[in-house]
Protein backbone atom coordinates (compact mmCIF):
# COMPACT_ATOMS: atom_id res chain seq x y z
CA UNK A 1 0.00 0.00 0.00
CA UNK A 2 1.12 3.43 -1.14
CA UNK A 3 1.62 6.18 1.97
CA UNK A 4 0.30 9.45 1.09
CA UNK A 5 0.87 12.76 3.04
CA UNK A 6 -3.20 13.10 3.75
CA UNK A 7 -2.65 9.07 5.35
CA UNK A 8 -0.40 10.31 7.57
CA UNK A 9 -2.23 13.39 8.78
CA UNK A 10 -5.52 11.45 9.07
CA UNK A 11 -4.46 8.64 11.18
CA UNK A 12 -6.03 7.86 13.95
CA UNK A 13 -4.07 6.32 17.24
CA UNK A 14 -5.88 4.21 20.06
CA UNK A 15 -5.08 6.03 23.22
CA UNK A 16 -3.76 4.04 26.03
CA UNK A 17 -3.47 4.83 29.71
CA UNK A 18 0.21 5.70 29.77
CA UNK A 19 -0.11 6.13 26.07
CA UNK A 20 1.89 8.79 24.28
CA UNK A 21 1.97 12.35 24.13
CA UNK A 22 -1.14 13.27 21.63
CA UNK A 23 0.83 16.32 20.75
CA UNK A 24 4.10 14.97 19.93
CA UNK A 25 2.51 12.36 17.90
CA UNK A 26 0.49 15.00 16.12
CA UNK A 27 3.66 17.44 15.76
CA UNK A 28 5.89 14.09 14.54
CA UNK A 29 3.32 12.71 12.15
CA UNK A 30 3.01 16.82 10.82
CA UNK A 31 6.71 16.63 10.08
CA UNK A 32 6.56 13.31 8.35
CA UNK A 33 3.44 14.33 6.11
CA UNK A 34 5.45 17.54 5.30
CA UNK A 35 8.67 15.54 4.43
CA UNK A 36 6.54 13.14 2.58
CA UNK A 37 5.08 15.79 0.63
CA UNK A 38 8.06 17.25 -0.15
CA UNK A 39 9.32 14.37 -1.52
CA UNK A 40 6.05 13.49 -3.49
CA UNK A 41 6.42 16.98 -4.86
CA UNK A 42 10.05 16.30 -5.71
CA UNK A 43 9.60 13.08 -7.30
CA UNK A 44 6.24 14.41 -9.37
CA UNK A 45 8.68 16.84 -10.67
CA UNK A 46 11.87 14.62 -11.27
CA UNK A 47 9.67 12.16 -13.05
CA UNK A 48 8.40 15.31 -15.24
CA UNK A 49 11.49 16.19 -16.37
CA UNK A 50 12.63 12.52 -16.86
CA UNK A 51 9.33 12.63 -18.77
CA UNK A 52 10.40 15.79 -21.12
CA UNK A 53 14.18 14.39 -21.56
CA UNK A 54 13.03 10.92 -22.48
CA UNK A 55 10.92 12.92 -24.98
CA UNK A 56 13.98 15.57 -25.80
CA UNK A 57 16.09 12.17 -26.47
CA UNK A 58 13.87 10.28 -28.60
CA UNK A 59 13.54 12.87 -30.77
CA UNK A 60 17.37 13.46 -30.68
CA UNK A 61 17.84 9.68 -31.67
CA UNK A 62 15.48 10.36 -34.41
CA UNK A 63 17.25 13.31 -35.81
CA UNK A 64 20.84 11.20 -35.20
CA UNK A 65 18.89 8.48 -37.33
CA UNK A 66 18.22 10.56 -40.01
CA UNK A 67 21.45 12.40 -39.67
CA UNK A 68 23.24 8.79 -40.14
CA UNK A 69 20.66 8.12 -42.76
CA UNK A 70 21.84 11.73 -44.90
CA UNK A 71 25.96 11.03 -44.14
CA UNK A 72 25.29 7.60 -45.45
CA UNK A 73 23.32 8.49 -48.37
CA UNK A 74 26.22 11.61 -49.15
CA UNK A 75 28.61 8.98 -49.09
CA UNK A 76 27.19 6.75 -51.35
CA UNK A 77 26.03 9.86 -54.01
CA UNK A 78 29.73 11.22 -53.06
CA UNK A 79 30.90 7.81 -54.15
CA UNK A 80 28.57 7.47 -57.64
CA UNK A 81 29.61 11.21 -58.30
CA UNK A 82 33.46 9.89 -58.15
CA UNK A 83 32.92 6.60 -60.65
CA UNK A 84 31.00 8.60 -62.73
CA UNK A 85 34.02 11.44 -62.44
CA UNK A 86 36.62 8.69 -63.30
CA UNK A 87 34.53 7.17 -66.28
CA UNK A 88 33.68 10.32 -67.77
CA UNK A 89 37.45 11.31 -67.65
CA UNK A 90 38.15 8.00 -69.07
CA UNK A 91 36.13 8.64 -71.70
CA UNK A 92 37.10 11.92 -72.34
CA UNK A 93 40.71 10.70 -72.75
CA UNK A 94 39.98 7.77 -74.72
CA UNK A 95 37.95 10.38 -77.03
CA UNK A 96 41.02 12.78 -76.80
CA UNK A 97 43.54 9.48 -78.09
CA UNK A 98 41.13 8.55 -80.86
CA UNK A 99 40.90 12.30 -82.04
CA UNK A 100 44.47 12.69 -81.76
CA UNK A 101 45.31 9.48 -84.03
CA UNK A 102 42.68 10.52 -86.66
CA UNK A 103 44.54 13.65 -86.81
CA UNK A 104 47.98 12.40 -87.26
CA UNK A 105 46.66 9.74 -89.55
CA UNK A 106 45.15 12.69 -91.56
CA UNK A 107 48.72 14.74 -91.46
CA UNK A 108 50.18 11.28 -92.68
CA UNK A 109 47.84 11.29 -95.23
CA UNK A 110 47.93 14.96 -96.04
CA UNK A 111 52.20 14.67 -95.99
CA UNK A 112 51.97 11.79 -98.55
CA UNK A 113 49.69 13.58 -100.97
CA UNK A 114 52.37 16.72 -100.77
CA UNK A 115 54.96 14.53 -101.26
CA UNK A 116 53.21 13.08 -104.40
CA UNK A 117 52.31 16.50 -105.57
CA UNK A 118 55.91 17.69 -105.23
CA UNK A 119 57.27 14.28 -107.18
CA UNK A 120 54.46 15.00 -109.82
CA UNK A 121 55.51 18.71 -109.97
CA UNK A 122 59.67 17.26 -110.31
CA UNK A 123 58.54 15.15 -113.01
CA UNK A 124 56.49 17.67 -114.87
CA UNK A 125 59.56 20.06 -114.38
CA UNK A 126 61.74 17.75 -115.62
CA UNK A 127 59.42 16.79 -118.72
CA UNK A 128 59.61 20.84 -119.49
CA UNK A 129 63.43 20.83 -119.31
CA UNK A 130 63.66 17.83 -121.36
CA UNK A 131 60.78 19.31 -123.84
CA UNK A 132 62.65 23.12 -123.59
CA UNK A 133 66.01 21.48 -124.74
CA UNK A 134 64.30 19.38 -127.67
CA UNK A 135 63.49 22.99 -129.04
CA UNK A 136 66.83 24.46 -128.37
CA UNK A 137 68.74 21.63 -129.64
CA UNK A 138 65.70 21.93 -133.10
CA UNK A 139 65.99 25.19 -133.40
CA UNK A 140 69.64 25.21 -132.94
CA UNK A 141 69.98 22.55 -135.65
CA UNK A 142 68.28 25.01 -137.47
CA UNK A 143 70.68 27.62 -136.90
CA UNK A 144 73.58 26.01 -137.64
CA UNK A 145 71.94 23.85 -140.45
CA UNK A 146 70.57 27.48 -141.68
CA UNK A 147 74.39 28.66 -141.60
CA UNK A 148 75.96 25.98 -143.22
CA UNK A 149 73.36 26.46 -146.10
CA UNK A 150 74.11 30.41 -146.19
CA UNK A 151 77.49 29.64 -146.58
CA UNK A 152 76.88 27.34 -149.49
CA UNK A 153 74.76 29.59 -151.34
CA UNK A 154 77.50 32.43 -150.42
CA UNK A 155 80.17 30.92 -151.83
CA UNK A 156 77.80 29.77 -154.54
CA UNK A 157 77.36 33.29 -154.94
CA UNK A 158 80.81 33.82 -154.84
CA UNK A 159 81.25 31.38 -157.52
CA UNK A 160 78.62 33.30 -159.43
CA UNK A 161 79.66 36.94 -158.93
CA UNK A 162 83.29 35.78 -160.25
CA UNK A 163 81.68 34.00 -163.54
CA UNK A 164 79.69 37.76 -163.96
CA UNK A 165 82.51 39.81 -163.81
Amino acid sequence: MRLTPMDIREQQFSAGFRGYDKEDVHSFLELAAEALESSVKKTMMLEEKLKKMSRQLGEHEKREALLKKAITTAQSISGTIKENAAKEAKLIVSEARIKAEQLIKEAHQRSATIKDEINNLKKQRLELQTAFKSILDYHRNLLVMEAEESNVRDQEDEKFRFIQK
